[in-house]
Order: structure tokens, then sequence, then C-alpha cells
């Protein structure tokens, strides 16, 4: 049944409660700037703000996950297909803090080749 003033071409069916979902598209993201709390990646596929999205961060053939709130967005200078995304890592594990903290000290201290 339509509400008075409804222009949906579709009825829609009133929901209560929560539904869970999910969505991945599993693109790979170029990572421009990380920290523990949170990185600046350059996407194919905008993403909306304040949206929270899975981050996986694979090392070594390994998955470590964290949740991430968008924070901002903007248009890349340097392609323009591409969009610079803002994120804040709400939820970490130790294998993602560890892999973010390894990813760090080898850009650091990278090693010679033998």
């Amino acid at each position: 049944m339509r509400a008075p003033g409804d222009r949906r071409a579709q009825v829609r069916f009133e929901v209560f409660g929560a539904f869970w979902g999910t969505f991945d598209t599993g693109d790979a993201v170029r990572v421009v700037d990380l920290s523990r709390h949170g990185a600046l990646i350059e996407t194919h596929q905008p993403l909306a703000v304040e949206s929270i999205q899975s981050v996986c961060l694979r090392l070594d053939g390994q998955p470590a996950l964290a949740d991430a709130r968008v924070r901002h967005m903007r248009a890349s200078h340097t392609d323009t297909k591409c969009f610079l995304v803002g994120l804040e890592f709400l939820t970490t594990s130790t294998a993602f803090l560890d892999g973010i903290d390894r990813l760090m000290v080898d850009r650091a201290f990278p090693t010679e080749p033998a």
C-alpha cells in the first residue's frame, strides 16, 4: 500500500529490524600513505564518505582484516579515473597492526639484494 504522495514506480514493503549484508568487489587499491590509524588509498571506485569498509591486508599470502570509515574522498590529480580515499581504521586485529608495522620497517630500512 502506498502512502499519499508517494511517486515510486514499484510497491515497497516496510521492513522491521536490521538486515546485514556485504558487498565485495575485491578490487586491489594502491596505498599512497599508511599508518596504524588509517590510510590514503587510490581506487577506481568512489566510496561513500562516512561508510564503513572492510580492508584486507595481505602479507606473504596471509590476510589480515580491519574495518575502516571513509573520512574523505576526492578525484586523483594524477589520474582522472581514480579517487583518493582517506580511511580511518576502526577495528584492527593484531595481525593487521603487525603487518602495518612490518611494512613501515621494510620501507624505512629496505634490504639490499645479495
